[in-house]
């Protein structure tokens, strides 16, 4: 039977499992729709994922030899344990208490040392932990234990606890990215402490706990990783283009949010909440300068009954000189909207003082008319569009396999005259 590595990326609606070669072959793929959890406060599926998690390791270990896992998960989540029993995961999406917000705000840390913006509900991972602290007093701060999302999972297969700093770097109010430690409102709380010791993502946290590998039919010495944000993965597998390694480059990566990285230059002098920036922090720990907007809910919006027409490149300039584009037919419309959104992704990059090549990955990475707009706008650096359909699979498979590399090509955009 062939060796095989499983990456376990448990997302916001959906998980999924899947099975890789050390080369980064695509072996087999599984996935499960997370239920909303019916109790107040709004739950993650922890249950529902936990039981499908096992039944798709079982059915993987009937295919392959798996030497490792490494599981990934979405940001602003964590865990409350009391011993082996979990006692709460907080969706982000849940609103906060109005009271519990105010106490809150008043006790985090300045912007410029955590890098991250006050968000709306459960975004900020600490003001969850402040919440907690007052649901479930029995358990915390006692001795409970909060794990980050992608550690609960490492936690469940390995025994093992452990923190991560991409984790902690996502808009969690409890890292300061450039000193590389917890803030002083983790500290001061004790949720530092609670948290677990940190690990590097890339780290093997240690076997298959003993009696879930003979339960699911894995080799006792399958290892379990730390694990990190999906973000980050995605961002880790971006480094195995060639044409992005050696120096800086930016990630323009699209869906409902855009989200704009620049990797490895010098980032911008000042961060600017009011323009949704942010550090995020990459597997080394590094600061990532980050500017988000809400592109394909607006995109969305701007399309209407239209939603789903294609955009033309070749007609860029006529849409470009329309006054009244909402009203345009919807091949025009769409070149408009693609426009509108590439002089957004443009002031993103200035933002984070974007330097050496971009990538544009994700939902809109297909849309010629948007790439190529955005190679106008950016004609001193070079813009690739990529294919690649799974990177944050990749990415998180390349802390198990460094070698492994993307079956996806980049492919250069011409820009046009817009």
């Amino acid at each position: 039977m062939d060796q095989a590595i499983a990456v376990v990326d448990i997302g916001k609606t959906r998980s999924k499992l899947s099975l890789w070669s050390s080369a980064g072959a695509p072996i087999w793929r599984t996935d499960y729709a997370n239920c909303a959890a019916g109790a107040a406060p709004r739950q993650l599926d922890v249950a529902g994922i936990g039981a499908w998690l096992t039944t798709a390791l079982a059915a993987a270990a009937q295919m392959a030899q798996l030497r490792a896992i490494v599981p990934v998960g979405h940001g602003a989540a964590a865990v409350l344990v009391h011993g082996d029993a979990v006692v709460a995961a907080l969706d982000y999406e849940q609103p906060i208490p109005a009271d519990i917000a105010a106490s809150y705000e008043a006790l985090r840390d300045p912007f410029e040392a955590t890098l991250s913006p006050r968000l709306p509900d459960g975004l900020n991972l600490g003001v969850q932990l402040f919440w907690l602290e007052r649901l479930h007093p029995e358990a915390w701060p006692a001795d409970g234990r909060a794990l980050l999302w992608p550690q609960y999972w490492a936690w469940a297969l390995s025994g093992v606890w452990a923190a991560e700093r991409t984790s902690l770097g996502c808009h969690s109010d409890l890292w300061r990215p450039a000193e590389d430690r917890f803030s002083d409102l983790a500290i001061s709380r004790g949720w530092a402490e609670r948290l677990g010791p940190l690990r590097r993502a890339g780290e093997v946290l240690g076997p298959i706990r003993p009696e879930l590998g003979a339960e699911l039919s894995l080799p006792a010495d399958c290892a379990v990783y730390c694990g990190l944000h999906d973000s980050n993965a995605a961002l880790h597998a971006a480094r195995g283009f060639p044409e992005l390694a050696g120096g800086p480059f930016a990630v323009v990566s699209t869906g409902t949010w855009f989200v704009t990285m620049g990797v490895g230059g010098a980032g911008p002098s000042t961060y600017d909440p009011t323009e949704d920036m942010l550090a995020n922090v990459d597997v080394f720990g590094r600061p990532v300068p980050t500017a988000r907007f809400m592109g394909g809910r607006d995109y969305e919006a701007w399309m209407a009954d239209a939603l789903g027409a294609a955009s033309d490149p070749a007609r860029l300039a006529e849409a470009a000189a329309l006054a009244d584009w909402r009203a345009a037919p919807p091949e025009i419309r769409a070149t408009r909207a693609a426009i509108e959104l590439a002089r957004r992704a443009d002031r993103a990059l200035r933002l984070v003082a974007a330097e050496g090549p971009i990538l544009v990955e994700g939902r809109f990475a297909g849309d010629g008319a948007f790439a190529a707009a955005l190679a106008a706008l950016r004609s001193a650096q070079p813009v690739y569009r990529s294919d690649l359909a799974d990177g944050v699979a990749l990415g998180a498979l390349r802390l198990a396999s460094p070698h492994a590399r993307p079956a996806a090509r980049l492919v250069r955009v011409t820009p046009p005259h817009v």
